[in-house]
């Protein structure tokens, strides 16, 4: 059971000596390798936290907490952390089929240890729920059968143990089952179900669409496909793990997890997205990051344009499988992508810190022309990708967001330098986007000016409904602009009257006015047409 605060750096492990002050207030991962649902899983292991311990510690976490922040903060805390169980393989693994004739075969048909399994996780959850938890995302089993431990012991010709496999395909549908039942009783969304089976099916049966040479052997280990034993200084280590979809016998590789962690955190390969939802269209992006790769260092799990512009490819892969490769290039040529990157390239690199390596590198003029080059680069990537109809956004007026007048502003007003950097990149871009459909010999790019939309609310609030542009609905500080919006922030009585729902970004009525001006503005916003144009001239064609 892993606890943390959206947006917080990664936490300790709740009994490290530094678990304390602030650090504690960011979360901490109670998780314990080789427990079970079952307090009887994973007997051969000791030390091992077992789930009812964990759910003591988390008690504990809590009284621990309130003692810095007092109760109400403290239960603002939890109700607003997000907490990650990943439990239930090693009560079939190291439980179940652990052994011939366990004595939980024995006791259990494997549908009715399924059943047995189910109830006894939905007590722990019941018990989480009581304990404050009220965001759980909760991950069913991987598809046990086809890890190298057990194609090493269980395999006939290579392929997965059946036995296990029909575990996995029993537990994981009525672990979804119970958590809807769960989110019914309680009346809201608690619990999230994340089907890790189909993430990892997605890598073990196309392993080459994920840059891995294989997934039936191990990075390090011993026997047949690796799968023997513990990671040891005596096993075999593969060249490349990059290449390996599992590290060791059991456990996914470091590049395996991260594109789980990515499916969890941003949906671009959602498990969901398959079939029909596929063909919808699917969302790429990852916040934090920039045109640059050094853009964003300070946040984790992010997902970097070239990794995203692989995403489309394997996308294409995927439905070209579902539709054929003609139809799925029709289905992308047709597409609309949208692209919004740029000024983190400046928040969170140039001007992230004084004397930033980027602002050593360059002065600004020459640092904009960097970005716009690389950004050319990555646009013409695009286009090469098969993408037809692309909407570019330019930055907002940087200096004039909350964050900006917090650390920035002087006397109230935007930030001069962020201003100029905006003033000097924005015409840029457009020019820039003009020449590659001159290049191209088609209005491919579309740029929309979302520095003059944000502009507009910033400089008159009231013309649209606001009653400031200055302050964020939801933060601490000056302006409420210092920090994430988290459960311990100040947060507005009504977030329709600001412009601003957060230090950086505009709230959702402002969202709703710059689509406004995508879909019907004039060349003043967008160039060479709006949306609702391109969707007209499609119609016809």
């Amino acid at each position: 059971m892993y606890g943390k605060r959206i947006g917080s750096e990664s936490v300790l492990p709740y009994l490290s000596p530094q678990l304390r002050g602030q650090r504690l207030l960011n979360g901490a991962n109670f998780a314990s390798a080789g427990i079970g649902i079952l307090n009887d899983t994973g007997v051969q292991f000791i030390n091992i936290i077992r789930m009812y311990r964990q759910l003591e510690y988390f008690q504990e976490y809590q009284r621990r907490a309130r003692a810095l922040v007092g109760v109400d903060q403290t239960e603002r805390l939890v109700k607003g952390a997000l907490v990650l169980i990943t439990v239930g393989g090693n009560d079939f693994v190291n439980n179940y089929f652990l052994i011939p004739y366990s004595a939980r075969s024995r006791q259990f048909s494997v549908p009715n240890y399924v059943k047995y399994l189910i109830s006894e996780y939905e007590k722990l959850l019941m018990k989480l729920y009581k304990l404050g938890a009220r965001r759980v995302l909760v991950t069913g089993t991987g598809p046990m059968g086809c890890v190298p431990a057990e194609l090493a012991m269980r395999s006939t010709n290579g392929g997965c143990s059946a036995a296990l496999q029909r575990a996995a395909s029993l537990y994981n549908p009525q672990l979804v089952r119970m958590l809807k039942g769960l989110n019914k009783k309680i009346g809201k969304t608690v619990f999230v179900a994340a089907n890790t089976h189909q993430s990892h099916l997605d890598f073990i049966s196309n392993p080459q669409a994920f840059g891995f040479t294989t997934t039936k052997t191990a990075c390090c280990g011993q026997g047949p496909y690796n799968g023997l034993g513990l990671c040891t200084a005596a096993s075999n280590l593969c060249p490349n793990r990059e290449l390996y979809a599992f590290w060791d016998a059991f456990h996914p590789s470091e590049k395996a997890n991260r594109l789980i962690v990515e499916q969890i955190y941003s949906g671009t390969t959602n498990p969901e997205l398959r079939g029909q939802r596929l063909l919808v269209g699917a969302n790429f992006a990852s916040a934090g990051i920039g045109i640059l790769n050094d853009t964003g260092v300070q946040f984790i799990n992010i997902i970097r344009m070239y990794r995203q512009l692989e995403y489309f490819q394997q996308y294409q892969q995927r439905v070209g499988a579902l539709i054929g490769a003609e139809q799925a290039k029709r289905l992308v040529n047709q597409a609309l992508v949208l692209i919004t990157v740029g000024g983190n390239d400046f928040v969170n690199n140039y001007y992230l810190v004084p004397s930033s390596a980027r602002s050593r590198q360059y002065n600004l003029p020459n640092y904009v022309k960097y970005l716009i080059s690389e950004y050319r680069e990555l646009l013409m990537k695009l286009y090469n990708l098969g993408a037809r109809r692309v909407l570019v956004t330019g930055t907002g007026p940087l200096g004039c967001v909350p964050a900006e007048l917090a650390t920035r502003g002087t006397n109230g007003g935007c930030s001069a330098e962020l201003q100029r950097a905006a003033a000097l990149y924005n015409p840029q871009l457009e020019s820039m986007i003009n020449d590659l459909n001159t290049k191209i010999g088609s209005n491919v790019f579309i740029a929309a000016n979302t520095h003059q939309m944000h502009t507009d609310f910033v400089s008159n609030p009231q013309a649209y409904g606001f009653t400031t542009s200055k302050i964020a609905c939801c933060g601490q500080g000056p302006n409420n602009g210092i920090g994430l919006c988290t459960v311990l922030s100040n947060l507005c009585p009504n977030r329709n009257v600001y412009a601003f729902w957060d230090p950086f970004h505009p709230s959702e009525k402002a969202n709703r006015i710059i689509v406004e001006q995508i879909m019907t503005g004039s060349t003043q916003y967008m160039k060479p047409m709006n949306l609702s144009t391109i969707m007209a001239l499609d119609s016809r064609s």
